[in-house]
Parts: C-alpha cells; sequence; structure tokens
C-alpha cells in the first residue's frame, strides 16, 4: 500500500514541474505513475516548453 501512494506521489510530482514547464500535465502525471522517479529526472533535465513566458506567440 504505501508504495502505491509513493507512485501516485511521482506522479503528481512529475504533473506540478511539467506545469511549470509549459509541458501536458496529464500526461507527465501518467508517465509518473508509470516510471516513477525517473519522469522527474526527465523532467528536471527538459528545458521550458514555448509559452507566453518564453516571448513564443
Amino acid at each position: 500500500m504505501e508504495y502505491l501512494i509513493l507512485w501516485v506521489v511521482f506522479g503528481f510530482a512529475a504533473a506540478s514541474m511539467a506545469k511549470g514547464k509549459n509541458r501536458p500535465a496529464v500526461l507527465w502525471f501518467i508517465i509518473g505513475l508509470l516510471t516513477g522517479p525517473f519522469a522527474i529526472l526527465i523532467i528536471a533535465l527538459m528545458k521550458p516548453g514555448p509559452g507566453p513566458d518564453q516571448g513564443y506567440h
């Protein structure tokens, strides 16, 4: 049971980081559920996606 909660936390953490980098949060939540801490590592190393704060329109 504890491991299930931990994997859900990884999903939420990956989704939160993805949202901050203008990436699709739902997709990264699912990736976080499936890969756990590896999703957090991947999204942490990614550059931010295009968005209004990067000057792209």
